[in-house]
Order: C-alpha cells, then sequence, then structure tokens
C-alpha cells in the first residue's frame, strides 16, 4: 500500500513536469491554430485557400504537426490530476486512465487527418471541379437576384407618371460585385463538396467525434474528482465541469482553464 508519504513525493516530482506540458501545450495550440486544417475549414475563401495549399502545402502540415504534439501534451496535466485524485479517493476508476492518453492524441492525430484530407481536396479541386456546376449556381443566384430585385422595384412605384413613372431604374440587374461575391460561394460550395468526397473525410470523421467525446470525458472526470479531493478549488473545479461539456463549442474557454491549471501545477500562481 502506497503510504501519504510516497504519493505526495511522487506528486512532487511531477507536477512542475504537468504544468509546463500544460502551458506548453495550450501555447503551441494556439501558435499553430492559424495555419492549421481547423482554420483552413473555418475561413471564407475556402476554394481560395485550397488553390493556395494545392501549390504550397508545407504550412499546413507543420501547422498540423504542432496541433498534434500541442494537444498531445495535455494529456500529461490529465494523467497527473487523474493518478493524483485516484491516490486519494479509491472510487476513482483507475481504467479511465486511458481516456486520458488516448482523448488528446486522438484530437491531434485528427487535426493531421484533417490536413491530409484538405491537401487531397486541394488536388481534386483543381482537376475535378465541376465548372458546369459552379457556372449553373451563380446563373441560379444571378437569377434570384434580379427576380427580388425587380419585385421591389415594382412594389415601390408611385403610380404616377411624372418623368419616369417608377423609383428606382436598376432594371433588377446584378452588379459586378455581386456576381464576384455570387461566384466565389458558389466556388467555396463546390470546394467543400469535393473535400466531403475525399477518401480521407470519413477517418476524420470518425477519429475527430472520437476525441471530441473522450477529450469531454476526461475534462468533466478530471475536474470533478480535482475538486472533490482538493487538487482544485471548486470554482476552478466546478468551472471544468462546465467547459468539458461545452467543449466543442468554447474550446479557446477550455484552452484557457488548462492554462490556469498549468500555472496552479507549477507554482507559478
Amino acid at each position: 500500500m502506497i503510504t501519504k508519504n510516497e504519493i505526495l513525493e511522487r506528486e512532487k516530482r511531477w507536477t512542475l513536469i504537468a504544468g509546463i506540458a500544460s502551458v506548453m501545450g495550450v501555447a503551441i495550440i494556439l501558435a499553430t491554430y492559424g495555419e492549421s486544417s481547423a482554420a483552413v475549414r473555418a475561413a471564407s475563401g475556402f476554394a481560395d485557400r485550397l488553390r493556395e495549399i494545392d501549390g504550397d502545402h508545407s504550412s499546413l502540415i507543420m501547422a498540423s504537426i504542432g496541433q498534434f504534439v500541442g494537444w498531445s501534451l495535455l494529456a500529461v496535466p490529465l494523467v497527473f490530476l487523474f493518478r493524483a485524485a485516484a491516490a486519494r479517493a479509491p472510487q476513482v476508476r483507475g481504467a479511465l486512465v486511458g481516456v486520458m492518453v488516448i482523448a488528446p492524441v486522438l484530437i491531434g492525430l485528427g487535426s493531421i487527418i484533417s490536413a491530409g484530407s484538405i491537401i487531397e481536396a486541394a488536388s481534386d479541386f483543381e482537376k475535378e471541379a465541376d465548372q458546369a456546376a459552379i457556372t449553373k449556381c451563380v446563373s441560379d443566384k444571378v437569377a434570384d437576384e434580379s427576380d427580388s430585385a425587380s419585385g421591389d422595384e415594382s412594389a415601390g412605384q408611385t403610380g404616377t407618371t411624372g418623368d419616369s413613372g417608377t423609383t428606382g431604374g436598376s432594371g433588377g440587374s446584378v452588379s459586378e460585385q455581386q456576381r464576384s461575391d455570387f461566384e466565389q460561394e458558389c466556388e467555396d460550395d463546390e470546394a467543400r463538396d469535393v473535400r466531403a468526397a475525399t477518401s480521407l473525410a470519413p477517418l476524420e470523421t470518425g477519429v475527430g467525434l472520437a476525441g471530441l467525446l473522450g477529450f469531454t470525458v476526461a475534462v468533466i472526470y478530471v475536474s470533478l474528482w480535482s475538486m472533490r479531493t482538493g487538487l482544485l478549488s471548486r470554482f476552478w473545479g466546478s468551472l471544468g465541469i462546465a467547459l468539458g461539456v461545452v467543449f466543442a463549442f468554447f474550446t479557446l474557454f477550455t484552452l484557457i482553464w488548462f492554462i490556469y491549471v498549468g500555472l496552479l501545477l507549477a507554482g507559478w500562481v
């Protein structure tokens, strides 16, 4: 049986390492996000981004590796807090330690797979983009906009002849800027369709969902038992539970929570 002194000694050896790993992990994730696959997916002008990546995808690859390293480092504070809580409370289910390791690694791995999917989509988009579908999409948008403008003009007629008999005078035409915007939207839609059809897309979805679910469970469970065993205050433990629940929607706030945990473990707060 491990004595209390042995538990404290083990924690003393690993607490600084866990704290540094937590802060470094978040720093790497944030530093590499701008060029990562997640940023590419969220960016406007997705078709243009695919063209850029098709020409040079080294930045995307490096950023995705950084994302993998950053998320993997978050396994260190999760495992540390889990084991520290388990040493204090026998009710903690030791078998869940695997989730603490696998979940953040899966999120990082998902970033690399996503990068591969985007690189494949960038190549396919240049070769296989359905230009006819894009042209039809633009024509449909132009027609809809023209019909809408014509309807607004008709509704705005005063019923008096005057000089022209109507207000406005655009004739339901579409400006060059509007047409350019429509072309961009239609190209982006086609680019997303091409990416969804890549061979890595199903694997990316599966790994991403597994990582998301696992990380949610890990953060909630660790926060709960760290709070119950006194490793975290009631406020930060409760906040960790809440952020774990909404991790998919408020990822940045969850990462900020990890920064605090890292500073706490390292003894810097």
